[in-house]
């Protein structure tokens, strides 16, 4: 007799999560929706740089540290001023930290996909999500994130007690450093296509 014969493998797990889609420029980022507390639009008052913590908000009267993602993953086209982007308040672990993005796009169900060997281990990321569109978009590891956020502060920081200058916002170069080793930032922003 004559016939065709399918082989189909399946995997095993699939790990799908409730994902907040943020705009970073022209990125789109994925966090997990478990981990955050609240989003805000901050406000000049609020924005201060605090010596040995770094740049922090104020959000209901408690001083959290204030991340900016742009610089984490080097986007050069994001917003710079705080006070015109908006602040993703998220907790992992009873910390909690504000990540700044240009703007919350929606809620979306993805499935987790694992990266290829270059960014394997990559700072900040827990893998990759297909987006409805075909481009890719990488899944925020919170946990990581807020751990570069503590420890990462820039040289202004360490110099300015208290600021409201605008300026100073716009020159953060924390957690650059931190892709020195796997082909430079650039590469994480732009470099994406073949995961």
């Amino acid at each position: 007799g004559h016939g065709t014969i399918f082989n189909i493998r399946l995997p095993l797990t699939l790990a799908i999560i409730d994902g907040m889609v943020v705009r970073i420029g022209s990125e789109r980022y994925i966090i997990p929706t478990l981990s955050i507390v609240q989003s805000i639009r901050p406000e000049k008052k609020d924005l201060a740089s605090i010596l040995s913590k770094g740049r922090m908000l104020q959000v209901q009267g408690k001083s959290i540290p204030l991340f900016s993602l742009w610089s984490l993953f080097h986007i050069l086209d994001a917003e710079k001023d705080p006070t015109q982007a908006t602040a993703v308040v998220v907790e992992d672990e009873g910390r909690q930290t504000a990540l700044l993005v240009d703007e919350l796009i929606g809620q979306q169900q993805v499935v987790i996909k694992p990266l290829g060997e270059i960014f394997r281990g990559l700072p900040g990321v827990a893998g990759g999500a297909i987006m409805p569109d075909g481009a890719v978009g990488l899944i925020l590891d919170v946990s990581g994130i807020i751990q570069i956020a503590t420890n990462s502060k820039s040289s202004l920081d360490e110099e300015v007690v208290e600021t409201g200058d605008e300026e100073s916002w716009e020159n953060d170069g924390s957690a650059e450093a931190a892709f020195a080793n796997i082909g430079g930032p650039e590469e994480v922003a732009h470099g994406t296509s073949n995961v």
